[in-house]
């Protein structure tokens, strides 16, 4: 991805502690641990990799613009992973892990490159049974 002309690449931008670099190197940092970024005209600009939820991927932010790390959802894609995430809200601890667990699964084959319809099928599968084993526990436990 391109920033203020610069080419950089997200290492790990799923982790806790991602990287940023530039020709192959780390960006330097400034006095208090941040990643900083010079433009053509020396000023310096400071960078973060983050979590969008509403997109359910990583982004990099630079001087309050968010970019996005990877291609965005369509909108009715967005929206029925974020309704699951609700649900596994209302589900407790259980519907939490199974349900944002799932959307981010779901979410990656969307984005997956030469995605084929298998992948489209498993995609919204994988957020289904998340809900149905949710609700079978929750009979269960009842």
């Amino acid at each position: 991805m391109s920033i203020l002309g610069k080419d950089l690449v997200v290492e790990r931008a799923w982790s806790r502690r991602p990287r940023i670099l530039h020709d192959g190197e780390e960006l330097p940092r400034d006095r208090w641990g941040a990643p900083v970024l010079l433009d053509e005209d020396g000023r310096s600009h400071q960078v973060q990799a983050t979590f969008s939820w509403g997109q359910l991927s990583p982004v990099v932010e630079v001087d309050g613009q968010r970019i996005p790390t990877v291609a965005p959802l369509s909108n009715p894609a967005r929206l029925a992973l974020l309704a699951v995430i609700a649900v596994g809200f209302v589900g407790g601890l259980l519907g939490v892990v199974l349900c944002v667990s799932s959307a981010l699964v779901s979410a990656a084959l969307l984005r997956r490159p030469g995605r084929r319809g298998a992948h489209v099928v498993a995609a919204v599968l994988v957020p289904l049974v998340a809900v149905l084993v949710l609700v079978l526990v929750a009979f269960w436990v009842q």
